[in-house]
């Protein structure tokens, strides 16, 4: 598995649980139920990416982006140091999976 991907599914684990584990701590005030329905997409995702193909990295190059966009529209909304690494951990994740999807296409 390339050092990326690994990366890529890595984060996604993590951010999953975080996701999970900051709706439990901080409830509606950290996003409520849409938080912790994409902790467990992003878990999904980063499971999917331990295993071959291209429909993993296809899903953590666009699902992530979105999360992204909407993490950054609540940081300017209202900080908060817990989003901002979200959005960060999203930022890493999607180009990982664009890097690993654009060399796929020159090979």
């Amino acid at each position: 598995m390339e050092p990326a991907r690994k990366l890529a599914s890595a984060l996604l684990l993590f951010t999953g649980v975080a996701h999970l584990l900051h709706v439990l701590m901080a409830g509606e005030a950290a996003g409520g139920a849409g938080a912790a329905l994409a902790g467990l997409v992003y878990f999904g995702i980063g499971i999917a990416l331990r295993r071959p193909g291209v429909w993993p990295l296809w899903l953590g190059a666009l699902l992530p982006a979105l999360g992204g966009l909407g993490g950054t529209q609540l940081i300017l909304a209202r900080f908060n140091a817990v989003t901002l690494l979200f959005v960060l951990i999203d930022v890493v994740v999607v180009g990982c999976c664009v890097y690993l999807l654009a060399i796929r296409r020159r090979a």
